[in-house]
């Protein structure tokens, strides 16, 4: 594989780069450190990456090798190619996408990686240092030509490369890692052996989104906008030390007098949060902030402490919303494997050039910085030769410094099931006379075979989803899963009327006692179910469990009306349709296929089911 690149990179010569290996191989480093090596690896047919490994000139500590991965790379996510954004380099030079030519950071990260391979620059580095870049996909393609003439005519074929552009990081994350652990996947090619040695401690994405302010209609676009996302899925967070090591790296400043705020990524004109929502340039903590003042001015606060508390009470919901309902961010797939990752996205205007910037040409003090500051992170991962444990991996973030840990915000999660807690005793110690056990568990079975069929067509759809979607078939499939909802919703409804007329009794006493105690009997069964199934969730996922149990617990506990106005309910026809048809509406706004999946979960996980 390395001498097909290098027979690429000198076919083509050294005005086409196109990946981080050609800059590096190119004369932009004269001089190559042993401890420098990269390689130029296709995952598959559609993904391939630049991976640059720099050896630690101390070696390991200890018997077994480390490892920290950077992933660095663009994301437009309105699909706008890094060629017509550039930030400060020159477009006209960058005609097959020059990887160093093409931003500001692939430039600071170049001289990163000679910096990190020289032993005189970096004699702290013990750990074995990836530095991943997403490459374009190069492939052969056959062109023929005609030409006619009066008699004669003649075709020729020629041979050209098609260039596709780099796929979404979270992409390059997953294609790495499955090709450095390796699998039975027959489809990805598993790195060299000599690359996969090491055992990865931590890895960082760091994604630059460039903001073009002439097509910005914000009136904050010149401020460089810092996101430090740990969020994973279904809850995972990475260990809290990773994240605050980030955080105080970014805050952190050269020694001496030569320091200049304007040029620092924290101290300059900077905001830096830890969701990836866009609040409006702020717009929102300032209403947020309206509303708290009016508060604090009857409580006797000052105006900056309401404006922080504005701004942490967005960033809190920003965090949590992130846990619950995405975006899927770019180092999930390490956070799933067991490694420490988050992702450090940079919004960086392509023409904020601060002033004390010499020419336009130049790197832009920011990107600058940020490489500055991903050296003194990994001189501080350097120092630590295990994993990060000491530390805790539950918590929420109202701002990059500051958290609230599990033992904290566990308190009123259990207030909130308390309502749960205390109507299954006073169901099961005073009002509940007999328990129908025939009943519920009839109603409790239809139930469980519904889930199972949601299920079901919940994994059809997962597995058949690409297929359906270039079928055209999405909009087919959106309806059959209204139909499995309904048809799940009647036979749980026909179930429990049918478990209710097979016992009416002769007597209209008795039979208004039974129902009383089939309707009892549920209802505590309800109630147990909400309290054992929240409560691990409360523990794993709080971001999850606790809008979870804030909106079945007044469903379950709360909201019951008393024995003598339901009769009056059934008696009233009038007011028997109403309840009927509010029932129903809520059934109908509540159901997974309207309101959960895919506006607010993209798929059908254990959770909805």
């Amino acid at each position: 594989e390395q001498c097909y690149y290098q027979k690429k990179l000198r076919r083509k010569g050294e005005d086409e780069f196109t990946g981080m290996c050609d800059a590096i191989y190119s004369t932009r480093l004269p001089t190559i450190s042993p401890s420098i090596e990269c390689l130029h690896h296709e995952v598959t047919e559609t993904i391939a990456f630049d991976v640059v490994r720099i050896l630690p000139s101390m070696g390991p500590i200890i018997e077994s090798a480390e490892a920290v991965v950077l992933v660095v790379g663009e994301d437009h996510h309105n699909g706008t190619p890094s060629s017509s954004q550039g930030n400060n380099k020159d477009s006209s030079k960058n005609k097959r996408g020059d990887w160093y030519e093409r931003s500001d950071i692939n430039a600071s990260i170049l001289h990163l990686i000679k910096k990190l391979g020289n032993k005189k620059d970096c004699p702290w580095l013990t750990k074995t240092v990836f530095i991943v870049s997403p490459s374009a996909k190069i492939t052969a393609t056959t062109t023929t030509e005609e030409s006619t003439g009066n008699r004669t005519s003649s075709s020729s074929s020629m041979q050209d490369d098609k260039i596709t552009s780099p796929p979404h990081l979270g992409s390059i994350v997953d294609a790495f890692i499955a090709s450095y652990l390796g699998g039975n996947d027959s489809s990805v090619r598993p790195l060299p052996p000599d690359f996969t040695f090491p055992m990865i401690r931590s890895l960082l994405v760091l994604s630059d989104n460039v903001i073009n302010v002439e097509t910005t209609n914000n009136h904050r676009s010149s401020t460089t906008d810092v996101r430090i996302l740990p969020q994973g899925m279904g809850g995972t967070l990475p260990n809290l030390d990773l994240v605050f090591a980030t955080f105080l790296s970014l805050k952190s400043y050269p020694a001496g007098d030569t320091f200049n705020r304007a040029q620092s990524i924290y101290y300059g004109d900077s905001e830096v949060c830890s969701h990836p929502f866009v609040t409006g340039g702020g717009m929102l903590e300032e209403r947020v902030g309206r509303v708290l003042a009016k508060v604090g001015d009857i409580m006797g606060l000052k105006g900056s402490s309401v404006e922080q508390y504005a701004k942490d009470l967005v960033g809190l919901f920003g965090f949590v919303a992130a846990l619950v309902i995405g975006p899927r961010q770019p180092h999930t797939s390490a956070l799933n494997h067991g490694i420490d990752a988050l992702t450090i996205e940079l919004r960086i205007p392509n023409n904020a050039q601060p002033a004390t910037s010499s020419s336009s040409s130049s790197i832009h003090p920011h990107y600058a910085d940020v490489t500055r500051s991903i050296e003194h992170l990994l001189h501080s991962i350097s120092n630590l030769h295990e994993r990060l444990h000491h530390s805790i991996a539950q918590y929420i973030m109202p701002s990059p410094s500051k958290f609230i840990s599990h033992g904290e915000y566990i308190y009123p999660a259990i207030l909130v099931c308390v309502p749960m807690i205390v109507r299954a005793a006073s169901l099961a110690l005073k009002d509940l006379k007999r328990f129908q056990f025939l009943y519920v568990g009839v109603v409790v079975g239809s139930v469980g075979v519904a889930t199972f069929v949601v299920g079901l067509w919940a994994s059809i759809i997962g597995t058949n989803d690409g297929r359906w979607k270039a079928e055209g078939g999405e909009c087919c499939s959106e309806w059959i899963s209204y139909i499995v909802f309904f048809v799940s919703y009647l036979l749980v409804v026909l179930a429990a009327r049918q478990a209710d007329t097979n016992k009416q009794t002769k007597q209209q006493t008795q039979s208004n006692n039974s129902n009383e105690c089939r309707r009892g009997s549920l209802r505590f069964i309800a109630c147990l179910l909400g309290i054992y199934l929240h409560a691990p969730l409360l523990l794993a996922n709080y971001s999850l469990g606790f809008p979870s149990s804030a909106f079945w617990a007044p469903l379950l506990a709360t909201l019951v009306l008393p024995s003598s106005l339901q009769m009056v309910v059934s008696r009233n026809k009038v007011f028997w349709i109403v309840t009927l048809v509010g029932k129903g509406l809520f059934l109908v706004a509540t159901s997974p296929p309207v309101l959960l999946v895919p506006r607010i979960f993209p798929m059908y996980t254990p959770y909805v089911l």
